[in-house]
């Protein structure tokens, strides 16, 4: 081969890198990046279900999307909508509360703890599927067709659930993985795919938006054919989390030589 003849790419990696195009890069991923996306993936996938069994199952209130439920509030009050109007303030009260405990247990926590996953992080997070349980076991002790009552209180426990995650994941002090309040997320990425923003906080963002999008479908779904069952999905990702991160905890690290 001539020496200024460039060597031909293999077709595989060729379509690999199509598909990067426009500011998006085909660099691997890190071992411990590649750890986080999928453990916010599987959250906002959790996330997603979360609310669309709030709002279809529970009265319209969502329980992650506290924008969404501002805004409830205020059209129930003015339509005098006393039961909307007392979900969206419990649902926002709830979550609130959930934030300042995660908040206060995580106020001295550092990611740059053992692994990617600091310890107090993976106790604030196992509170998630703890909460997720509860709705669950609520859920089914009503056959699956709970009384106003019931309901307020599962989007209680549900949204606190939220607000103790939200803030979990923000600890790790990580780019790109909000699990909830995904507004930010699509304009984040929009603005990065329109500029220069990096590749690998892309695909993630990328990645959560579309984890949201499948679990608000799959939650439908079960909503639809397999209700008794419905709040078990959001459950299983965040204890898939858990489970995932406890044992990465408990791994050796590799000494540097």
């Amino acid at each position: 081969m001539s020496p200024g003849r460039r060597t031909p790419r293999p077709a595989r990696f060729r379509r690999f890198a199509r598909s990067f195009r426009s500011g998006w890069s085909a660099r691997p991923v890190a071992p411990r990046e590649g750890a986080v996306t999928a453990a916010v993936f599987l959250l906002a996938l959790g996330s997603g279900a979360a609310d669309a069994f709030s709002f279809v199952a529970l009265g319209a209130v969502f329980t992650s999307v506290m924008t969404g439920n501002l805004v409830l509030l205020g059209v129930a009050v003015v339509h005098a909508d006393a039961g909307g109007a007392v979900r969206s303030v419990v649902s926002i009260t709830a979550y609130a509360t959930g934030v300042l405990g995660a908040a206060s247990w995580l106020r001295d926590t550092s990611p740059a703890g053992a692994g990617p996953w600091p310890g107090r992080v993976v106790a604030a997070l196992a509170a998630v599927p703890v909460a997720q349980a509860t709705v669950l076991a609520g859920w089914l002790a009503a056959a699956a067709r709970p009384g106003t009552a019931p309901q307020v209180a599962l989007i209680a426990v549900a949204a606190a659930a939220m607000g103790v995650q939200s803030t979990a994941v923000n600890a790790l002090a990580v780019s790109g993985a909000a699990t909830t309040y995904l507004t930010g997320t699509l304009t984040s990425l929009m603005t990065e795919t329109a500029t220069t923003g990096s590749p690998l906080t892309m695909r993630r963002r990328a990645a959560v938006l579309a984890a949201a999008l499948g679990g608000a479908a799959l939650e439908a779904v079960l909503l639809t054919w397999g209700r008794p069952v419905a709040p078990a999905l959001p459950l299983l990702a965040a204890l898939t989390v858990v489970a995932a991160m406890t044992v990465g905890r408990a791994v050796p690290r590799p000494r540097r030589s």
